[in-house]
């Protein structure tokens, strides 16, 4: 939510599904952290597939289920955080799957409130990217619904029958047409206040693809030269105010490797102070 403090306003071009998405999600908690409220936050839903029947990545070589595996194995091992690519196999034999519905359940919730949307984005990529679930399945996103704490069950189901998630859904992919954003993550930075239809190179920077911390550093100091920078909470703390987390994720937020930040949340979980989730190639942190 803006605030009186906000000095950035961040677009971000997004689908639950979409593994370098998720790759980016600890620079995303890094800059939450460090700038806290001076970063306004809006995510946009683009629509990583529509019909994966008819589908076709140019820049990955993606067309099928086969060729999605090991791309997102090689996101895991590149980036560090946890995927399990062997959902594809349970996604293979689906015709016309869709990542749609999975964007249309992020709307529904988004429509309640940023902070309820965004805690429910972060559990629908849990479940997709480390727990293999098939999020665009009514009984997987509406499960995963009743888990947000303060989401209206019966409104999030409404706006997802009366259409009016997908409406605003549609909105999104006209603003994403609008921008040329259809690789994801993509993010737009602007300064607060400005006409986001009218940015220059000194109001506006358009950030494609997933980028090391450096690079959303280099942006935000750039639009904005005085921004304050935030000292980071411990991960007990951390993991209070955004949800269960990665070490990958803890790590970039501590300034540590993602081995190191292990060994810390090792011994915070023999201490008491917090759960360990195994996944595969890496760990889901969450509170004791």
């Amino acid at each position: 939510m803006s605030t009186n403090n906000t000095k950035l306003e961040v677009m971000v071009f997004t689908d639950p599904y979409c593994s370098w998405c998720w790759a980016t999600e600890p620079m995303i908690l890094t800059m939450m952290e460090k700038y806290r409220d001076q970063l306004h936050f809006r995510y946009v839903f683009g629509g990583l597939i529509k019909d994966f029947d008819d589908f076709y990545d140019a820049q990955n070589d993606i067309r099928d289920a086969a060729a999605t595996e090991p791309h997102w194995k090689m996101v895991s091992e590149r980036t560090g955080q946890p995927i399990d690519e062997k959902l594809w196999e349970d996604i293979a034999p689906i015709r016309h799957f869709s990542t749609w519905p999975a964007n249309i359940a992020a709307k529904a919730a988004f429509m309640q409130s940023e902070d309820i949307g965004f805690r429910y984005l972060r559990r629908l990529r849990r479940a997709a990217l480390t727990e293999r679930k098939i999020i665009s399945n009514p009984e997987i996103y509406e499960a995963l619904a009743k888990e947000i704490d303060g989401l209206d069950f019966d409104a999030f189901k409404k706006a997802i029958a009366d259409g009016s998630a997908k409406e605003d859904f549609y909105e999104d992919q006209v603003t994403c047409a609008e921008w040329q954003a259809w690789g994801f993550p993509t993010m737009l930075f602007y300064k607060a206040g400005e006409n986001v239809h009218a940015l220059t190179q000194e109001t506006g920077i358009y950030v494609g693809g997933h980028r090391p911390m450096e690079t959303y550093d280099q942006v935000i100091h750039r639009l904005c030269p005085d921004i304050q920078t935030y000292p980071t909470r411990e991960e007990a703390e951390l993991i209070e105010e955004y949800g269960p987390m990665t070490e990958r994720e803890l790590g970039q937020i501590k300034d540590r490797s993602k081995a190191v930040e292990y060994e810390v949340l090792r011994q915070l979980e023999t201490d008491g102070k917090v759960n360990r989730t195994q996944r595969v190639r890496g760990n889901v942190w969450s509170a004791a």
